[in-house]
């Protein structure tokens, strides 16, 4: 990979870490601020309600996000393939209309379901991301591919988790979403440290060598 092409992942993968990085702080911060808030029971999404002290906070939290995801999506495409990096632009797509439509002060409202909408395709999508990565990476880079499983499956288990149980749905969600930005630093950080690297190419460059030598053969 050239230089001109490193320049612009490393852009990518700085970007989004930092998006991750200051979604996670503010929603942790905010919890910590808002009087009667319940990390185990209620979503982060509470803290972007319509009359809180805190929601002007999560919304610049939530555009900070998706702006690095978008960012960071060419460069999961040109690194691990095209699946996982629709399932992030899909992410931050969903991210941008969550941070756009936060909860409403009347709860159940027009606007809650607008927001979560929002919310459950961003949520989904960032669920399977590690799963279609892991997919991609099956063979080139088992040990990644299986870590990437792992995270995308604890993610997956949280989401579908939190519809039954309730009393637990905001544990849930942050485990979920923890799983997931740990999988995206992980990417953003192999980028950051290699970044001549392009499983893609050295991956044809391999099978294609093989392929060579079967003939020579």
């Amino acid at each position: 990979m050239g230089e001109g092409r490193t320049v612009p992942d490393r852009v990518g993968a700085a970007a989004g870490a930092v998006g991750v990085l200051v979604l996670s702080a503010a929603w942790v911060d905010a919890g910590q601020r808002t009087p009667g808030f319940d990390p185990v029971r209620q979503s982060i999404s509470q803290l972007q309600r319509d009359g809180t002290g805190t929601g002007a906070v999560l919304s610049a939290a939530f555009l900070a996000f998706a702006l690095g995801a978008l960012l960071l999506v060419p460069v999961l495409t040109r690194r691990i393939g095209r699946a996982p990096g629709a399932a992030l632009a899909v992410a931050a797509v969903a991210t941008l209309g969550a941070a756009a439509s936060p909860l409403g002060q009347v709860r159940g409202g027009r606007q809650d379901a607008v927001h979560l909408a929002f919310g459950s395709v961003g949520y989904a999508s960032l669920c399977v991301l590690p799963l279609l990565a892991g997919w991609a990476l099956r063979r080139r880079a088992p040990r990644a591919a299986a870590a990437s499983a792992l995270l995308g499956g604890v993610a997956s288990i949280c989401l579908l988790g939190t519809v039954p149980a309730d009393a637990v749905s905001g544990a849930l969600q942050r485990v979920g979403f923890v799983a997931v930005h740990l999988w995206l630093l992980g990417l953003c950080a192999a980028v950051l440290l290699r970044p001549g690297a392009q499983p893609q190419d050295a991956s044809r460059a391999s099978a294609a060598a093989r392929w060579e030598g079967s003939r020579s053969a």
